[in-house]
């Protein structure tokens, strides 16, 4: 018989399959839009989009405060709430988004600042980037349960970013313009998907400032940690095209392209673990995690070792010869892997517990180890510094993220070593999700 917290762990299991799947369609996505941009525009042009797309993804985080977070928590606890944390939810994210984005264009032009390439007449593309980034939150559909839903649009990421970028290939051309317009196009139609199925899902009723603010409260304590985390996987790129030049910029993107793939699975079970432990009690919420760790663990490290046998040929033969400085960086990349693993895992369950404090430790930790490095090693060893110092925070923020996770709940060091029992855990998931594509269902 199966016990409560052997079918929450099967329960996370299945969700961390479908997000896992979601990110490797839509990463296939994501590498034919690089490898586009890549064999059309080459490193230069590649660091010159990379730096208005990064930018447009981190302003769009930084100025939501942590909502998405507080909403997936809250949606998940107080269904009856649901129609008013969509509308906080849509209403927030677009009034924030034209703020940021009129206070960074203001700051580029005032400061008459032209990193990787950037000029003035990008800053319009940038602005609207800022606003279709921040209106792509799947948190609301997961803290409603609607996993399927979530993972298949966000499956459609890419495929809308290459096919846009297929049609302006076709029609004229690509540039740096018409590849970033291509970019936020793709993202407006996929908030747009998000909101539908959002509407359909719960309905919007008038937004309430009273859980608006409730919320805030809540996703500001977290916002240290959610937006330390995606600034340590993007910041660098930013310090890169400041310290360095578009062309390194461009050799890092593509090594971050094919390093952020190892990253798919943790992620994946983070997301799906959130809602459980949400909705979980007493030991089990600690039990759940630890084995979800565990089974992360192994293979993330699995993942890892295929990576770096196969990066050596995969870069240069799908990237082609410019790029193939951006094996070495990708190497350095991989091990940061593991680290990531933990912190998102360890975060993520702190957050569900009600202690977003303690959730921002980790990713706080590997921003600014992240910060110190990339500022030390960039100027003397470029993109290599910048891929050294990648692996190094991960490392970090993942070591105090267990830290801070340990801190909380008391669990024993030695229970997150995986064992057998994990091994075979992750053998029937592996082999119910085998049987589940067969049969269709």
């Amino acid at each position: 018989m199966n016990t409560p917290s052997r079918k929450g762990s099967v329960s996370v299991a299945h969700g961390s399959v479908l997000f896992f799947a979601s990110n490797l369609v839509g990463a296939a996505g994501f590498f034919v839009a690089a490898l586009l941009l890549a064999r059309a525009l080459g490193p230069s042009g590649r660091g010159s989009v990379a730096f208005i797309t990064v930018t447009a993804l981190v302003v769009a985080r930084v100025v939501k405060i942590g909502l998405g977070q507080a909403t997936s928590v809250l949606a998940a606890q107080r269904p009856e709430a649901r129609p008013m944390l969509l509308s906080n939810l849509l209403a927030f994210s677009l009034a924030m988004s034209l703020v940021g984005g009129a206070l960074v264009g203001a700051g580029l032009y005032l400061f008459e600042a032209e990193p990787a390439g950037i000029d003035r007449t990008h800053f319009a593309i940038l602005g609207a980037g800022i606003v279709a980034a921040s209106l792509v939150d799947d948190n609301f559909l997961i803290g409603c349960g609607r996993l399927k839903q979530a993972a298949a649009i966000s499956a459609s990421g890419g495929w809308l970013y290459a096919g846009a970028l297929t049609a302006a290939l076709v029609t004229d051309g690509l540039t740096v313009e018409s590849a970033a317009l291509a970019w936020v196009g793709a993202h407006l139609v996929w908030a747009t998907l998000l909101a539908t199925v959002g509407l359909r899902t719960a309905g919007l009723s008038r937004p309430d400032a009273r859980l608006l603010a409730e919320s805030v409260r809540f996703g500001s304590r977290a916002w240290l940690g959610s937006a330390s985390l995606f600034l340590n996987a993007r910041l660098d790129q930013i310090l890169l095209g400041l310290l360095a030049s578009d062309v390194a910029l461009g050799l890092y993107a593509v090594a971050v392209n094919g390093a952020e793939i190892l990253l798919f699975l943790p992620t994946a079970i983070a997301t799906a673990l959130l809602p459980a432990v949400a909705r979980a009690e007493g030991l089990s919420k600690v039990e759940r995690t630890l084995r979800t760790f565990r089974v992360a663990a192994i293979s993330t490290l699995c993942t890892i070792v295929v990576a770096a046998a196969l990066g050596w040929i995969a870069i240069p033969l799908a990237f082609g010869p410019d790029f193939d400085d951006s094996v070495e960086l990708f190497m350095w990349l991989l091990p940061g892997a593991l680290g990531y693993t933990a912190l998102s895992i360890f975060s993520n369950s702190l957050l569900a517990s009600y202690e977003p404090g303690l959730s921002s430790l980790g990713s706080a930790t590997a921003l600014g180890v992240s910060v110190v490095l990339d500022l030390l090693l960039i100027p003397p060893f470029g993109a290599s510094g910048a891929a050294a110092a990648a692996s190094a925070a991960f490392l970090a923020g993942g070591a105090a993220s267990a830290v801070a996770y340990r801190r909380q709940t008391g669990y024993r060091w030695s229970e997150l070593v995986p064992g057998g029992a994990d091994v075979a855990f992750l053998r029937v998931v592996a082999e119910r999700a085998l049987r589940r594509d067969r049969s269709g269902s």
